[in-house]
């Protein structure tokens, strides 16, 4: 009889060896089909994905009259099935190709029932909700999880992972069920998994609308953070916003670079807070720019916090670190309070959901104004007729940024205001608003993995964006639109990157 340690080795001369799974985690989620049923299978020994019937036949010679039995993913398992000594699982099942016409299908079931009892009696905060995801984990709520095999192609990073299901949406979903039921500990992999994700939402796209996974990872990142195991990194960027107001630890003078020459003289206090954000401030600032110089063209009494601007504290908040957070949204607070506006307009997507949702569902403050993104005062101001706009022969393509699309519902005034621009044809991508391919810029995945992130931003150029034949892909988010410039130079992808707020400068008399 060979060892398994043999067996495995010679596997991996059929499979490339990181298709070749012998990881507890893995084996623990290939167990499984659906994230509420039992498991599907005894657990495996070993999991091999394939890719080819070639290399199925030749993992079946290798193991043919070696007391090794090979069973195939979603094959059914008779009553009397007895377990080997060793099981080994073949994954031979492809990456789908997602729907791009999708229908939405209502199906009432157990969980509709539940959650809409849930909000009735006013459980439908993020910290609240996380604990009744928790509840849906432990009582297994079956009638969900309708489909076996498609949750892949839903998941931002999945094919960074050639299709390797405990890095899909099911498989983190599976991780968190099996550590919250004492069947699996905070292992390395398992924090590795759950911060390898942009926190996109749009996991589970049409099967599993009701349930937000990405708020369960999230809830699951501050139970990691609880256990003092959080990622070096995240510990990192937490210390250079308390130390610097900063993400990356930018110097003031560096965040405040776009304003030079600009002809500013802001009052400290005004009816609007021009909130600008870090990431726009160091990684966009013609954006930043732009922005400045359409508001004063509008000639609205705005102000900004200059030095004093700091961070949101966006990814503090999406890598579970929530006192830290807390800390500082409160400073922030006070700070725009001494301004006195009554609204706060940002070009930021991550700082404006900040605002509107991450503050008061996890964090129970809000602040002390109304918050618009950059896209929706551009709305307002045109339908006003308050900025008169030239015509520009363009043609353009819209990304929906997360957090600002599926996570905050802002779909429409990006594109009006597109469309208000003359002689502008605005060309929609096959995947656009709720159902918009992530960037991969988000939930701390481009400071966790820099390199799945910019996958990710390569497959939505390759796949959507170059075939439509576009001069320009616009954004309203300054981390998309960061990922989406670096890697259409890295992949000779000759595009135009600009932020909504960009053309429409361009197409004004500034």
């Amino acid at each position: 009889m060979v060892s398994e340690n043999t067996l495995v080795e010679q596997l991996k001369q059929i499979s490339p060896k990181i298709h070749v799974l012998t990881d507890l985690e893995d084996r623990y989620v290939y167990s499984f089909e659906k994230i509420f049923m039992k498991q599907a299978y005894p657990m495996p020994d070993i999991v091999v994905k394939v890719y080819s019937s070639g290399q199925k036949e030749k993992i079946l010679e290798t193991v043919m009259k070696k007391n090794v039995t090979v069973i195939r993913r979603g094959e059914q398992l008779p009553s009397n099935f007895a377990s080997p000594n060793t099981l080994i699982l073949l994954d031979d099942i492809k990456i789908p190709v997602p729907n791009r016409n999708v229908t939405k299908k209502e199906e009432k079931s157990d969980l509709d029932e539940y959650l809409s009892e849930l909000r009735h009696i006013g459980h439908g905060g993020y910290r609240n909700f996380a604990v009744a995801i928790q509840t849906l984990f432990q009582q297994k709520f079956g009638n969900t999880c309708l489909q076996s095999f498609i949750c892949s192609d839903y998941c931002t990073v999945t094919p960074s992972f050639r299709g390797i299901e405990t890095y899909s949406a099911r498989g983190r979903g599976l991780l968190i069920k099996g550590v919250m039921k004492g069947e699996l500990n905070l292992t390395k992999k398992v924090i590795d998994v759950l911060y390898t994700c942009s926190k996109c939402g749009r996991c589970f796209g049409e099967c599993f609308q009701k349930v937000d996974l990405h708020e369960a990872i999230v809830r699951m990142r501050r139970h990691i953070v609880e256990n003092n195991m959080i990622p070096q990194v995240f510990q990192t960027t937490a210390k250079n916003i308390l130390d610097h107001g900063d993400p990356s630890a930018v110097s003031v003078k560096r965040r405040l670079a776009w304003m030079k020459d600009l002809p500013i003289k802001l009052p400290l206090s005004s009816d609007h807070l021009y909130f600008v954000g870090c990431v726009v401030a160091n990684r966009t600032p013609n954006t930043a720019k732009t922005f400045y110089n359409i508001l004063n063209h509008t000639k609205i009494n705005f102000t900004t916090l200059g030095k004093n601007e700091g961070c949101c504290g966006y990814v503090l908040l999406a890598s579970g670190l929530w006192d830290e957070a807390k800390k500082v949204a409160q400073e922030l607070i006070k700070r725009i309070e001494t301004t006195k506006a009554e609204s706060v307009i940002t070009p930021c997507a991550g700082c404006y959901n900040t605002f509107i949702k991450l503050y008061p569902e996890i964090l129970d403050v809000s602040l002390p104004c109304k918050v618009f993104h950059s896209t929706q005062f551009l709305e307002k101001i045109i339908k006003k007729g308050e900025i008169e706009l030239r015509a520009l022969d363009l043609k353009v393509t819209y990304h929906d940024p997360c957090s600002l699309g599926r996570h905050s519902n802002v779909f429409d005034a990006p594109r009006n205001v597109l469309k208000a621009i003359p002689d502008l044809k605005l060309v929609e991508m096959s995947f656009i608003r709720d159902k918009s391919r992530c960037c991969g810029g988000g939930g701390g995945l481009w400071t966790f993995n820099h390199q799945v992130s910019m996958d990710s931003t390569h497959t939505r150029l390759k796949e959507d964006v170059v075939p439509i034949n576009v001069d320009c892909l616009t954004t309203a988010c300054p981390q998309c639109q960061m990922n989406f410039h670096i890697t259409s130079r890295r992949k000779s992808i000759p595009l135009q990157i600009k932020d909504v707020a960009e053309v429409v400068g361009s197409a004004i008399y500034l």
